[in-house]
Order: structure tokens, then C-alpha cells, then sequence
């Protein structure tokens, strides 16, 4: 049963300072494991997300510890979608590169990681609290 995608997007209003480092903080912990990850996936060929996590897990929770655990499972299927896409598409001959660039990251969470507080706001678990 395939679950349904939310997207959030973050208002225009104003996040306190000390709350907007630690977003930014937690975007780059988490486009560092997609990109060690797409990496990993595109050079030893792995497509599926289960056989990412399996082999390589671990691994991005030893190197971040401070982050909840679901990190690293949202890091594992972002990575494995991006480079079964781009495995496709080397196949067919449409790449010129040896490993795909990772521009744009979107922090997946799943149900682990957020949680909603009243009816306009969200809490979510980072490395900070």
C-alpha cells in the first residue's frame, strides 16, 4: 500500500535565528550523507533502498550520531531513488558524468521525525532537540 507524500513548505515568516542555524546545520549533515550515499550506490551499482540501507546504514549512523535515526532511513531512500534514476540513465547513454551532482536537497521525514503541534505548526526532531 503506497503511502501518500506531504510536502511542507515553510512559510514566509520569520524563523528565530538560533532555529534557522540549526535547519541549516541539519540541510548539510543531510545532503553530505545523500552525496556519500549516491556515491556508494552508483559505484557498486544498487538501486534497491533495502539493499542500500542494508549495506551502508550503519555506517551514516556512526558518522552522525547527534542525528535521530530516521535521518539516515530517509537519506538511504532519497539516495537510492537518485541513483536508480541516474544508473537509467547512464545505461541509456544520456550522462556524461561518472556520478550524478547532487544540486537541490529536500529533507525527507517520515512519520518518525515530525509531528503535528495544533492546526499551523509542526514539531520536528533534529540534532538539536
Amino acid at each position: 500500500m503506497a503511502r501518500a507524500a506531504r510536502t511542507v513548505i515553510v512559510s514566509s515568516t520569520r524563523l528565530p535565528r538560533k532555529v534557522f542555524r540549526i535547519f541549516v546545520e541539519l540541510e548539510g549533515m543531510y545532503r553530505n550523507m545523500i552525496e556519500q550515499l549516491v556515491i556508494y550506490a552508483v559505484r557498486n551499482n544498487i538501486k534497491s533502498f533495502t539493499r542500500l540501507k542494508a549495506l551502508h546504514y550503519r555506517e551514516m549512523r556512526k558518522l552522525y550520531p547527534q542525528l535521530p535515526s530516521h535521518y539516515a532511513y530517509t537519506a538511504c531512500q532519497d539516495a537510492s531513488t537518485r541513483a536508480k534514476s541516474f544508473l537509467r540513465l547512464k545505461r541509456l547513454g544520456l550522462t556524461g558524468r561518472e556520478y550524478p551532482e547532487v544540486r537541490r536537497v529536500s529533507i525527507w521525514l517520515d512519520d518518525h521525525l515530525w509531528k503535528p503541534s495544533g492546526y499551523t505548526s509542526v514539531k520536528v526532531a533534529t540534532h538539536k532537540g
